[in-house]
């Protein structure tokens, strides 16, 4: 069953959700690279646009290996009120996602089915964002819009890490803002991202919103995706386990969920998924679900 509960203090809150035209988005923080004196001894004599095309090669790989799995999602969803100082929990969220293709499907735990339909028709309610699994990497890393600065070696998440800022401009950006049932507006985003020096494997991409017009009703979204190395059926993948996603409204009211994935696994060979308009009553019982 879905647990889902509501702090009586965030009612009548409007929805808003961040999401791609076929994936998802958000993220940004700063975590500053010591400068050249500092890590002289970390320095790497790789031109940073090799290592850069690298990079992008091995997320290439690994997207294309991102197919036919499933994880359940817990999603902490905290609102402070621009009228209070004080976090209030407004409720949790617990869903199951499958990355099918290079589509997320999304059904409550129990449920027959994984519908095909926008998450924030499944939680109406509150700030909800897609992109679980981080398949929005593909607009960073195989496209050609983004812009790249290498910003040197660091320590990130206990690994010795390069890091790149990159910019996605609006022509070249999927990310899409809605607030409520008719506003909504594509914009543009900037960031950074850490992979380990020694392997490449993601550790850290974070992002922020650019302008996004006034008519959504939204200031600013930010997200954080942490990467860790995760054994699925007989192969390790790196997956965001664990994720924040922030906003600010016009009106200044703060919205924070984290996300968190667990029990992930891969579809076997006599696995079906379905997937399509949601299923009501004995029919659900009779539909497949993934092993």
């Amino acid at each position: 069953m879905s647990k889902q509960r509501e702090d009586r203090s965030a009612r009548g809150v409007p929805s808003h959700s961040v999401s791609r035209l076929v994936r998802l988005t958000v993220a940004f923080s700063l975590f500053s690279c010591w400068t050249s004196a500092a890590a002289a001894e970390l320095q790497t004599n790789e031109d940073p646009e090799v290592l850069l095309q690298r990079i992008r090669s091995k997320m290439a790989e690994h997207l294309s290996r991102l197919r036919n799995y499933t994880c359940h999602v817990a999603i902490d969803r905290i609102v402070r009120s621009v009228n209070s100082s004080n976090s209030s929990r407004r409720d949790s969220v617990e869903l199951d996602v499958a990355f099918v293709g290079d589509t997320e499907l999304f059904s409550r735990p129990g449920e027959a089915q994984f519908a095909e339909q926008p998450i924030s028709q499944i939680v109406p309610n509150g700030m909800i964002g897609n992109d679980t699994f981080g398949s929005h990497d593909d607009d960073v890393f195989l496209g050609d819009g983004p812009t790249f600065k290498y910003a040197g070696l660091c320590k990130r998440d206990g690994h010795k890490a390069f890091r790149y800022d990159f910019r996605v401009p609006l022509e070249n950006s999927r990310l899409l803002v809605k607030q409520g049932a008719s506003a909504d507006a594509m914009v543009a985003y900037q960031g950074s991202f850490w992979v380990d020096a020694e392997t490449l494997d993601m550790l850290r991409l974070t992002w922020k919103t650019d302008h996004i017009p006034p008519s959504v009703g939204i200031r600013s979204i930010t997200k954080s995706m942490q990467y860790q190395v995760v054994h699925v059926g007989n192969s390790d993948f790196v997956l965001p386990l664990h994720s924040e996603l922030t906003s600010f409204d016009q009106q200044g009211n703060y919205r924070w969920n984290t996300t968190t994935l667990k029990h992930c696994q891969e579809f076997s060979g006599g696995s079906t998924v379905t997937y399509g308009a949601p299923v009501d009553g004995a029919a659900a019982q009779n539909q497949p679900r993934p092993r």
